[in-house]
């Protein structure tokens, strides 16, 4: 959650000092790197976190599990960082902006030695968090400090990179006290064919996320793509709750599966897809209705381009929220790779459709209508499976009776939407007064808090 709330504090700040043609820039160069990071990672982030987690306890097999992803891992790395070159040098296009795509390459490598999946297989949280917060802390710092004009996005770029170097060094540091590299098993590469099959979900989910970005950036203008990652940023804010729930569930429901615990594993299930409709329901709404005034509060003036692909982006929020707990909590630990397969192919070919026939004339719009329509196909399918196979039942009446109690809460931000002209005020009001009474509204009908969710998840 720490890095959703970083974006949401530094975010307003960089937006307006950089200007939308910039941050629009600094996206596309962004979201290009993080496009060939998909092929270097490929499906080490998943892959690791289950296979650390089912061997956390035995430290022989653990330092054994932890080369063989390491050898794998940094293998996919240096091949991508080969074509990486190769394409940035040899296309026009990117090639204009070779200074910022050079540093990018900063970013593949080190994720290589990020190693994030070993400490979440661990489930040792707690030092996940202080690091990360700490780097984050000093990130935040920086950018205040170095980024004073439009012409610093150079130096922004450079800390969003020298980020993720930091955290590397001081994760491979730290990991001398968990774990011995094996040096004969680095080259055992018995992991390939399972990395293989999580990465291509990984490169066809990008396909309406990562890849939509620098689709964008190619057929329109930075000045689009500024509209349209201003739109998918803030969605981010809001997803991130729930995703840093989900992720930080997966270990802990692959221990559950590899210990034939099938009840508590339902039951858990049961919970998260509670919290998930619980907080979705009046969050989508009440920001589909104060779409304006959050652009213009967080993003600033000239801007309003965002307003209409947030509003479109927004009801993915559940959709997403849906697939995460089906994945991550239900398909990845009883290692389903090939439904995840399945779905992230239909859902990219969903995309590419949207893509060609839409963007070039709606422009981020129509990114916005690509990235709905992947979001709401992918879901369908694990729904389907998951319902062919019985594998649990889902309390689909969780999100119709969330959907009624958050009707009140929603009605209050329409009337500060309407009735209050200052956007600052406008959203100020319009938060506090829809958060209490959707809170007085979930006492009324005896609806379960966070509190109550969390308490019972064990």
């Amino acid at each position: 959650m720490s890095g959703y709330l970083v974006a949401f504090i530094i975010f307003p700040y960089v937006s307006r000092i950089l200007g939308v043609a910039n941050v629009g820039l600094v996206n596309f160069v962004d979201n290009t790197v993080q496009y060939f990071l998909l092929f270097a990672s490929m499906g080490i982030n998943v892959l690791g976190v289950r296979e650390i987690a089912r061997v956390k306890d035995n430290p022989g097999e653990r330092n054994k599990v932890f080369s063989n992803l390491i050898g794998v891992n940094l293998l996919f790395t240096l091949l991508t960082l080969t074509a990486y070159f190769f394409i940035v040098t040899l296309s026009p296009q990117l090639s204009q902006y070779k200074e910022l795509f050079y540093t990018g390459s900063a970013k593949i490598l080190f994720t290589a030695f990020l190693i994030e999946w070993f400490y979440t297989g661990l489930e040792d949280f707690r030092y996940i968090t202080i690091r990360s917060v700490a780097v984050k802390l000093l990130y935040v710092l920086s950018i205040f400090l170095l980024v004073r004009g439009p012409q610093d996005y150079k130096i922004y770029f450079y800390l969003t990179v020298a980020m993720t170097v930091v955290n590397a060094v001081i994760n491979l540091l730290h990991a001398r006290g968990y774990v011995k590299v094996d040096f004969k098993e680095i080259f055992n590469f018995r992991y390939i064919r399972q990395n293989i099959t999580l990465g291509i979900y990984s490169v066809m989910t990008s396909m309406y996320l990562t890849f939509n970005v620098m689709y964008l950036g190619l057929v329109t203008d930075n000045v689009q793509v500024g509209y349209y990652t201003t739109a998918y940023k803030l969605y981010t804010v809001v997803l991130g709750f729930f995703s840093a729930f989900t992720s930080v569930m997966l270990p802990r429901m692959s221990a559950l599966v590899s210990g034939e615990q099938t009840e508590r594993f339902k039951r858990l299930v049961s919970k998260s897809f509670s919290a998930m409709s619980m907080f979705s329901m009046p969050l989508i709404m009440c920001s589909l209705v104060m779409a304006p005034q959050i652009v213009a509060v967080l993003a600033g003036p000239g801007y309003e381009g965002a307003v209409l692909p947030m509003r479109i982006i927004m009801p993915a929020v559940l959709f997403v929220g849906i697939a995460q707990v089906l994945a991550l909590q239900i398909l990845m630990p009883l290692q389903k790779e090939k439904i995840l397969l399945t779905a992230s192919v239909v859902g990219a070919a969903v995309a590419v459709t949207v893509n060609m026939l839409s963007v070039k004339a709606l422009q981020g719009v129509g990114s916005a209508v690509v990235l709905l329509c992947s979001e709401f196909v992918v879901t369908m399918v694990y729904v389907i499976y998951i319902y062919r196979n019985k594998i649990v039942a889902l309390p689909w009446s969780e999100i119709v009776k969330n959907l009624l109690v958050s009707l009140p809460s929603v009605a209050v931000a329409v009337l500060c939407a309407a009735t209050i002209a200052n956007e600052y005020i406008s959203l100020g009001v319009g938060i506090v007064a829809a958060v209490l009474v959707w809170s007085v509204m979930m006492v009324a009908f005896r609806r379960e808090t966070l509190v109550d969710v969390i308490g019972k998840r064990r």
